[in-house]
């Protein structure tokens, strides 16, 4: 379902491109240090999107640094490294990674749920320790979301609203106040929120032709008018988001994120409802 949060690249500055990927391997860097290579698999560029808003919301200057990676075995890359964003937004990967393959466990994939939520445990726990109120919300919304697609939901606003909660959690839970305070906690709660909606209508959009042939859970699929007006709807989620983002105190990296927020997730939603070609980079 995550894959979608991605920057405009064509309208980045060269340097703006550099500090986005280095946040992106920054996280991939620290998964595969601290839980092992199987949850890299799972690393988008929404991570990265997390890292970086997190981030600016400080004065701290990066820690860039050149290095190799899997990925780049030859020419050395900067990675950005030694900050508690990418350290946080590593930490939510996994825990996303964990329970969504423990719902894989349960579904039609149990082999690989199995064997992913079993190599994954023994990290996952500690995160669970780490972070009860994220762990308990991501528990509870995906079971809740499972029985909704059980019984075939017909309204977006309710199978929305489930993913919603898990990443307005994400964003603004009890460790993001304790660092930024209530008020900057609630902002980025209602962002995420917000872009939660987002993302899992732009997935059940992008998945609609699939699950038609498959027979799989889409709500699109039973609602009564289909995807008539999701336009309207994926549009007044980043608006939502957009108005959130505005009240917040960002101090570096601004062009990066203002991309993301006004021009790659607009660009993304034109792809999805055919407006506009382009790759699906999920």
């Amino acid at each position: 379902m995550l894959g979608y949060v991605m920057a405009f690249k064509p309208e980045l500055k060269m340097r703006e491109y550099e500090i986005y990927r280095s946040y992106y391997c920054g996280v991939c860097k620290s998964v595969g240090e601290r839980y092992g290579q199987l949850p890299r698999l799972a690393l988008s560029y929404d991570f990265a999107f997390l890292a970086l808003l997190l981030s600016a919301l400080s004065e701290d200057a990066e820690d860039a640094k050149l290095e190799h990676c899997i990925i780049h075995p030859v020419r050395r890359i900067p990675i950005t490294r030694n900050s508690a964003a990418i350290e946080y937004a590593a930490d939510m990967m996994v825990l996303l990674v964990y329970y969504n393959m423990l719902d894989d466990k349960k579904d039609e994939h149990h082999i690989r749920g199995s064997i992913g939520s079993s190599v994954l445990r023994r990290h996952a726990h500690g995160l669970l320790e780490k972070y009860p109120d994220v762990a308990q919300c991501i528990e509870e919304r995906l079971e809740y979301l499972s029985g909704l697609e059980a019984e075939k939901c017909d309204s977006i606003d309710i199978t929305g609203d489930a993913f919603a909660d898990i990443m307005a959690k994400v964003f603004g839970g009890d460790s993001i106040r304790k660092s930024f305070g209530g008020e900057t906690a609630r902002i980025l709660e209602n962002l995420g929120r917000n872009l939660g909606r987002w993302i899992y209508l732009a997935d059940a959009l992008d998945d609609y032709e699939d699950d038609v042939k498959s027979g799989s859970y889409n709500p699109f699929i039973y609602r009564k008018n289909g995807k008539a007006g999701a336009e309207d709807v994926l549009y007044a989620c980043l608006a939502e988001m957009e108005k959130s983002y505005a009240l917040l105190d960002i101090r570096k990296n601004k062009g990066v994120i203002d991309n993301i927020v006004y021009w790659g997730l607009s660009r993304k939603s034109d792809i999805l409802l055919g407006k506009e070609k382009g790759e699906n980079n999920k």
